[in-house]
């Protein structure tokens, strides 16, 4: 996404998730995510390099890009754990593994 700050980061799809989905996910995925230092939900686009559906239990890389990278980026370390929620479920986490300037 131009002009949005993005992260490579490494997640997990959850297998024990209330009313798992059943048709997988895509890049374009929409998903929110909890950091640890950041007080709100940060929303942010799935791109997995592929078109393939992936499914709760896959481990895989996401570029993930932040449209309000400018409120919380800076706290933000390679490293950092974060959860992945769709709504009020969580349906992963995922490690930092890089961070990337917007374009």
């Amino acid at each position: 996404m131009p002009g949005k700050a993005q992260i490579t980061a490494l997640i997990t799809l959850s297998v024990d998730v209330a009313q798992p989905k059943s048709v997988g996910v895509r890049s374009g995925f929409e998903a929110h995510h909890k950091f640890p230092e950041v007080d709100f939900l940060a929303g942010g686009f799935h791109s997995y390099g592929d078109d393939a559906l992936h499914y709760p239990g896959e481990e895989l890389l996401a570029r993930i890009a932040f449209p309000s990278w400018a409120y919380f980026g800076s706290t933000l370390q390679v490293g950092d754990a974060f959860e992945i929620y769709e709504h009020q479920r969580r349906i992963g986490r995922g490690v930092v593994q890089a961070i990337h300037a917007p374009d």
